[in-house]
């Protein structure tokens, strides 16, 4: 069923008595790192980056006490808490869950998300990430999403939405009308949806309609253009669907029905901030269907311009209301008012219980995506000599996970090298000189904020130059990351296996899987 805000009597009561200044905070959800300590707002949502557990708690805590209305604590939990509360559980990402193709799974990794990042006061989440990853070089979807296939997507991002909803948690559906068919990025520059309505319809628009019909109360759109249902300006340039009314209102609103609670992305990405002034483009985004900003600039010059478009007629006192009084109607309709009560049917988080559950993902996500001579499971004896080589971009900061693989393959052989960036000249030399008996190189990066492509580049892409992957030395590829580097590599790379994501038990159960003491995924669900 279809979530709707029903403005409450008590929310207009309260938007009634805010001054303008007042108003704006509560459509603003700026992060905790970028306002003044020294003079604390109240707004109507706070986004937390990662911190330790307790520090998130005292600060948290100290942010409500401050506001009058309730706020939403908001963070990005799209695979788990652990990324954005350190010493929480993590899991593997989306793509990860959608190959271990379970919608109970999904359910159960959403419902212990919200369960164990609620114990801390979050409420809202901008996740499950509900775009296809159609072109393998979008450096914004890749593994955050469940795959390319619309029902798959369907199928994972409506379970995990699912079960963090069912257990207190906003979810947001994101980024409408869908990303993941380019390689521009939206941090950068506006990308382009190139599908016309049709196949928007059968693709990403199926998607989002789906999880709309399922509950979804909250939507983010993207910085991306989609000229098959807008029009350009005097430019010759489609806006992006942060700031265009036919896409918010006409689309979303009005033909798909959805009646929850539209906030922006990061209304300071260029995608949206390139194609317009940036103070326009927050009263443009607010009086085209937007609801609440994303990081805006929260300092005296912002109110300042925020008034110039007030008294400019481009940003109108109905508008703020309007957006403000939805706000609140849904912190009262999720129960913020009666905190009180609703913490007391607060489940406590079963860290154990969470562990067991992403140590099932790791075991089930866990692909062969390719082994064309048949060489996996390979034998690992303790008198084997094995090179782990190390071919990714900004290799620093994977120490932890490079420690990891090197010391889970030295459960097997008493004899492991690990060279990290070593350059084609020494794996020619290594290869063909037989000095190893096999190797097994960790290759790729995640994504990266401003990277563009995610694929190899600069220096440490000539690690796959001199033609050391065609001699007899067995060569075991693993991407820990990037899903998509068999694709880049199509006649280099004859045995690659993807993990989805690093957790602390990955290279452990990695390294099963390729000795054959435990079964492996063979089956490319969300490549499909």
């Amino acid at each position: 069923m279809k979530y709707k805000i029903i403005q409450t009597e008590r929310a207009k009561s309260l938007i009634e008595s805010l001054s303008f200044r007042q108003l704006l905070n509560q459509v603003c959800c700026p992060t905790y790192g970028m306002v003044s300590k020294e003079r604390v707002e109240e707004f109507g949502a706070m986004f937390f980056h990662p911190m330790e557990r307790t520090e998130l708690q005292h600060v948290i805590q100290g942010f409500k006490q401050n506001c009058s209305i309730p706020p939403f604590i908001v963070s990005d939990l799209e695979c788990g808490p652990g990324n954005m509360i350190l010493g929480a559980t993590k899991f593997p990402y989306m793509m990860g869950l959608s190959q271990a193709n379970s919608a109970e799974l999904a359910y159960e990794v959403g419902r212990s998300t919200a369960i164990e990042a609620g114990d801390l006061g979050y409420n809202w989440t901008f996740s499950p990430v509900a775009d296809l990853s159609v072109d393998p070089d979008s450096p914004v979807v890749s593994m955050r999403s469940a795959g390319k296939n619309p029902d798959q997507a369907i199928k994972i991002a409506r379970a995990y939405m699912s079960g963090l909803q069912d257990h207190g948690m906003m979810a947001t559906i994101k980024h409408f009308p869908g990303d993941g068919y380019s390689s521009w990025d939206q941090h950068l520059t506006t990308p382009r949806l190139p599908l016309d309505a049709a196949a928007w319809r059968n693709g990403p628009g199926r998607v989002f309609q789906s999880l709309i019909d399922q509950g979804a109360m909250t939507i983010m759109p993207g910085h991306i253009a989609f000229p098959a249902f807008d029009e350009p300006d005097e430019r010759g340039l489609y806006p992006p669907a942060t700031v265009s009314k036919k896409l918010l209102i006409d689309l979303l609103r009005h033909e798909m029905g959805f009646e929850g609670l539209v906030v922006s992305d990061a209304i300071e990405m260029g995608g949206v901030v390139g194609y317009m002034n940036y103070y326009d483009a927050c009263a443009a985004a607010l009086t085209n269907g937007c609801d609440m900003l994303l990081f805006p600039r929260m300092d005296e010059r912002f109110y300042t311009e925020m008034e110039r478009r007030f008294n400019s007629g481009t940003l109108s006192l109905e508008t703020l209301r309007d957006r403000a009084g939805r706000i609140v109607s849904l912190k009262e309709q999720f129960g913020l008012f009666e905190e009180t009560l609703f913490a007391s049917n607060k489940v406590i988080p079963d860290k154990t219980a969470h562990a067991a559950l992403a140590e099932s993902v790791v075991k089930q996500s866990i692909t062969l995506v390719r082994d064309r001579e048949g060489l996996l499971p390979y034998p690992l004896l303790p008198e084997t000599k094995v090179l782990h080589v190390v071919i990714m971009n900004n290799y620093d900061r994977y120490e932890a996970l490079l420690e990891r693989m090197k010391r889970e393959i030295g459960q097997y052989s008493h004899s492991v090298d690990q060279w990290v960036d070593p350059g084609p000249d020494a794996l020619f030399h290594a290869v063909a000189g037989n000095v190893y008996d096999v190797i097994i190189c960790s290759i790729g990066s995640r994504l990266s904020y401003g990277l563009n492509v995610v694929r190899l580049h600069d220096e440490i892409a000539r690690n796959m130059m001199g033609g050391w992957t065609k001699f007899d030395t067995p060569i075991i590829f693993v991407s820990h990351f990037h899903p998509f580097v068999h694709k880049e590599y199509e006649a280099s790379i004859d045995t690659i296996v993807n993990t989805y994501g690093d957790i602390d038990c990955t290279a452990e159960y990695l390294l099963q899987a390729i000795t054959g003491k435990m079964p492996m995924n063979r089956n490319l669900i969300a490549h499909d």
